[in-house]
């Protein structure tokens, strides 16, 4: 709507969830190349944030958003820490490839 640009944040208070994924993602990124499955793995992360953020304000149950949230982390573990943490998957992978 024009002459409100810059305010579509306004009254945005974020709450302790969306705070640690905010921090998590800054922290889990570093250093690592630009990958859009894992852009939106994190836009979904807040996503989910703030639901439980408004969730636990309101008394409500959280527990399928946070799996969902922790799935997603395990989804990045798998993208980009998976062969390299197995040593025995990546010797056999060296071997295959032989």
């Amino acid at each position: 709507m024009a002459g409100f640009e810059g305010f579509e944040n306004a009254g945005l208070v974020k709450g302790p969830q969306e705070k640690a994924t905010e921090k998590f993602i800054t922290e889990y990124r570093h250093g690592k190349e630009d990958n859009p499955m894992a852009d939106f793995i994190y836009s979904s992360m807040l996503s989910i944030a703030r639901n439980i953020d408004v969730q636990n304000s309101r008394g409500r149950e959280i527990s399928r958003n946070m799996t969902s949230l922790l799935g997603y982390i395990q989804q990045l573990e798998t993208m980009y820490e998976g062969v390299d943490d197995d040593q025995e998957l990546s010797d056999l992978l060296q071997e295959a490839a032989r």
